[in-house]
């Protein structure tokens, strides 16, 4: 179950990424490249012009000022224009890449079959820093473009200075630290982002927590307004505490990488005035070229800096890209229309990742086609954990799972997927019209009302629709124009209706979604759906109610208990209560309670 797909190699997901986003706009992304080298020509030539300006008036040569005036003004307007052009170019470019990269992540995470991406704290990490690089990958591809910008620039500005004497070349040398240190630095910059991933994680959620409507009150009431401030401090501080080491560690690298192209360029110019014996126009040629020898050597740096970024995000990547197709169901049996036999459990086990103590143990179980169950048990029995194996949301670690005798592993997860049905105790607060918010739960029949009003009435939440001021057509989430919140049940009981969109589920599945709700309603709910389910036996369907209150699963035609992760006992609820064991005793607590 722990297919770990390895970090791939940083050239083989740069080329992999470069041509998904060249794909989004290739004559853009030609154009942004030649754009941005011819921007380096006229910078690199106004050391020349200079030269001619200062050995024209040395000379009283006036021919040779004048031309190195027209050329001083040429390459002004030109660095201008091309900038100008290049820039336009490239934002608009960056704005394609950006929406094809960042729905690609998107559609990954979206694609993987499994939640385990979704509660592992490693991946979880993982993932936190991709988040962080993705919305970068646009300005790392165009980090890329701006490197082959800088290295022209270093190009032509190196074959100036060699006009003075072949062996000012050496000054490119002087440069090397500075290339050297920024890539170190890059990558240990990296290593220390996601060793304070935790830390990053965690003062995000204390500053939501802070800063949001929700918590407030309870906050409030608690007094704990101040301690979760501290909390998110002392997070920030430990995230930041881990960056900043290695921060300035790679500026003292880089400030002595610098000082020895300060000592080259120096030297460069002593040189050139004592030991060439040049021209006052050489010696501002090598003045001025070596100058932007410095700041191209900078921008290269910069740039290669944001390319070893690029690398790593890309790598990050590559990594999510390996993880959604190990874990991409590639079932060759489809999923049945209809159910004959039912669901079988064969000796299922299941650990969480990470974690040694299973929280299923040697599970064996048949849930008859047509019927409707109950799974019972105390907080932490593994009943929410019963349910995600049932969807596929996880494979079990031990044992197997049947559908009508097909080993559900076999089957493509978007099938069987599309005939499930329900809702689950961590619902999702869609905030769109109460319309659209209902009609997801059938991508289907999105659009259709009849459909819509029928969900919301299965689910009991036509009173909450009756409230809205228009209805289905009310938008909800109080931070949208003209929307309106809802309480904890209300949201309780959208999500229900979303959840009943699909008429013709083979297996709905209701893990504790009732729990805002007061136990008579939460009782005429699923009895309801239970005499609906019962009506189509025909197709097999199967539904599978998940509660705390004992009054409400009686009704089920089979009650399974769960207990520390085992099966502790199953059968109707006149079998069980006759058997005085497990669910005979806390029926009985939890009836005593109502007395």
């Amino acid at each position: 179950m722990d297919r770990e797909p390895r970090m791939p190699g940083a050239l083989v997901t740069m080329w992999r990424t470069l041509r998904r986003a060249i794909h989004a706009e290739p004559g853009m992304g030609v154009m942004s490249l030649v754009l941005a080298v011819l921007a380096t020509v006229p910078g690199a030539l106004l050391a020349v012009w200079l030269k001619f300006v200062v050995d024209g008036v040395t000379q009283h040569r006036s021919g040779l000022v004048l031309a190195g005036a027209i050329g001083v003004a040429a390459s002004s307007i030109a660095i201008w224009l091309l900038r100008l052009a290049s820039g336009r170019v490239t934002r608009r470019f960056r704005m394609k890449v950006a929406v094809s990269l960042e729905s690609h992540v998107a559609g990954l995470q979206a694609g993987i079959d499994t939640i385990e991406h979704q509660e592992r704290p490693e991946y979880l990490d993982r993932l936190a820093v991709l988040r962080e690089s993705v919305y970068q990958l646009d300005h790392m591809l165009l980090a890329l473009i701006d490197t082959v910008s800088s290295v022209a620039c270093l190009a032509l500005t190196i074959g100036v200075l060699m006009t003075v004497s072949p062996l000012m070349v050496l000054l490119a040398v002087f440069a090397v630290p500075t290339v050297v240190v920024s890539s170190w630095r890059s990558g240990a910059m990296r290593a220390a982002e996601e060793r304070a991933a935790p830390d990053q994680r965690r003062y995000r959620h204390f500053f939501t927590l802070g800063t949001t409507a929700g918590p407030a009150k309870e906050l409030r009431v608690t007094g704990n307004q101040q301690a979760i401030r501290t909390q998110w401090a002392e997070s920030w501080r430990s995230w930041y505490r881990t960056l900043s080491a290695t921060q300035w560690a790679g500026g003292l690298w880089m400030a002595a990488a610098w000082g020895v192209f300060g000592i080259g360029y120096a030297a460069a110019v002593y040189w050139t005035v004592y030991g060439l014996h040049s021209s006052a126009g050489n010696v501002v040629l090598v003045v001025t070229a070596g100058g932007r020898l410095g700041q191209y050597v900078a921008m290269t740096v910069g740039e290669v800096d944001f390319l070893r970024l690029w690398l790593d995000a890309c790598r990050r990547l590559g990594w999510l890209e390996g993880y959604a197709a190990a874990h991409r169901g590639t079932g060759d049996q489809p999923a049945p229309t209809v159910l004959q036999r039912g669901i079988t459990l064969h000796g299922v086990s299941f650990s969480y990742p990470g974690s040694t103590r299973p929280v299923l143990r040697d599970v064996s179980l048949t849930l008859p086609a047509g019927s409707v169950i109950a799974v019972v048990g105390e907080n932490g029995a593994g009943k929410s954990t019963f349910v995600k194996l049932i969807c596929g949301f996880y494979a079990p670690a031990a044992g197997h799972i049947e559908v009508d005798g097909t080993d559900l592993r076999r089957m493509a997860p978007e099938e069987w997927r599309a005939r499930l049905s329900g809702a689950f105790q961590d619902f999702a607060r869609l905030e769109f019209q109460a319309r659209r918010s209902v009609g997801l739960g059938d991508l289907a029949r999105l659009d259709n009302a009849t459909a819509v009003e029928a969900a919301v009435h299965r689910a009991g939440a036509s009173d909450v629709i009756e409230r809205l001021r228009d209805g289905l057509d009310t938008q909800l989430g109080v931070g949208w124009p003209d929307g309106v919140d809802l309480s904890f049940g209300q949201w309780q009981k959208v999500a229900l209706a979303r959840g009943f969109m699909r008429d013709h589920a083979l297996v709905t599945i209701l893990d504790e979604p009732t729990a805002a709700l007061d136990a008579e309603t939460e009782h005429a709910l699923f009895e309801r759906y239970a005499d609906h389910a019962r009506a189509s036996r025909a197709d097999g369907r199967i539904t599978v109610l998940v509660s705390h209150r004992f009054s409400t699963v009686a009704m089920a035609d089979l009650i399974v208990v769960i207990r520390d992760g085992r099966l502790a006992e199953y059968g109707s609820h006149s079998e069980l209560i006759a058997r005085g064991g497990t669910y005979a005793d806390l029926y009985a607590i939890q009836a005593g309670a109502y007395r």
